[in-house]
């Protein structure tokens, strides 16, 4: 199952006589992989928001894929019914991250094969030059500006507590045989702790949601170079990298967003 989304937003800013307009492009893609037979992973993409929603469930088939749906809609529905002019964006965030979290538990409680289900759930919302970026679990957001690739996020699993605790190496993380073992996902408690960081977001530069089908099977680099090669082309960039994933092995469920900011200047 491959599903493809591709949205433009358009800010005006003022600049010394001229009308510049950033234009933010963004696509979205994800693909079943070449081993799983069902795609757990959602994504959304909402322009009208600036808002851009990636999640990968957790626990089966059937609890995954509800997990991650209720994930994407629950935070779209919140933001979507927030006054983000009193609220921080930040906040407005924060909230609906929590808020997703408490309706995948109450879900789980109706239906005996959803029980243990949950997902992680990366997020990115624009203001005027900056971006709020928010995770639970290990789906990351990169920024790639010039030819620079800086991950925003950190992995909340048992092995990334160990190496910020000094128990392992990222040598020894590697190869570790809980690595993929979660430390932290929606759906798992009744409260959740968020990570939210502000990024300046400008024209150039490019954004990179995923979840860890890409980022088991391509490396930083290979992902810098793809954004390089293709930019400011987010469909193309994409595809590009969940192709990439499956010919590395496409062991998992890969979800892509990719977002561009391309400036236009005009009189």
């Amino acid at each position: 199952m491959v599903l493809l989304a591709i949205f433009y937003e358009f800010i005006k800013i003022n600049r010394k006589g001229l009308e510049s307009s950033l234009e933010i492009i963004a696509s979205g893609n994800t693909h079943n992989g070449l081993v799983r037979h069902s795609n757990e992973d959602a994504y959304g993409i909402y322009p009208d928001l600036s808002l851009y929603i990636v999640a990968d469930g957790l626990g089966g088939h059937a609890g995954g894929k509800v997990a991650s749906r209720i994930a994407v809609e629950a935070i779209k529905e919140c933001v979507a019914s927030t006054d983000n002019g009193s609220l921080k964006i930040k906040n407005s965030v924060i909230t609906a991250i929590k808020e997703a979290n408490i309706k995948i538990i109450l879900e789980a409680g109706k239906e005996k094969n959803l029980h243990g289900m949950g997902t992680t759930v990366a997020v990115v919302m624009k203001g005027d030059n900056t971006a709020i970026v928010a995770h639970v679990g290990d789906s990351r957001v990169y920024l790639v500006r010039g030819n620079v690739i800086t991950r925003i996020t950190k992995d909340h699993t048992v092995v990334e507590e160990y190496i910020r605790l000094g128990l392992l190496t990222p040598q020894d993380a590697f190869y570790h045989p809980s690595k993929h073992m979660l430390s932290r996902a929606l759906g798992t408690s009744g409260d959740v702790d968020v990570d939210i960081t502000e990024i300046q977001f400008h024209a150039g530069d490019t954004l990179i949601l995923c979840t860890d089908g890409l980022t088991n099977m391509v490396s930083d680099k290979e992902i810098s170079d793809v954004i390089l090669e293709l930019s400011p082309s987010p469909e193309k960039i994409t595809d590009k990298l969940i192709a990439l994933a499956n010919k590395n092995g496409g062991i998992d469920n890969i979800t892509v967003i990719t977002i561009c900011a391309v400036d236009q200047v005009g009189p």
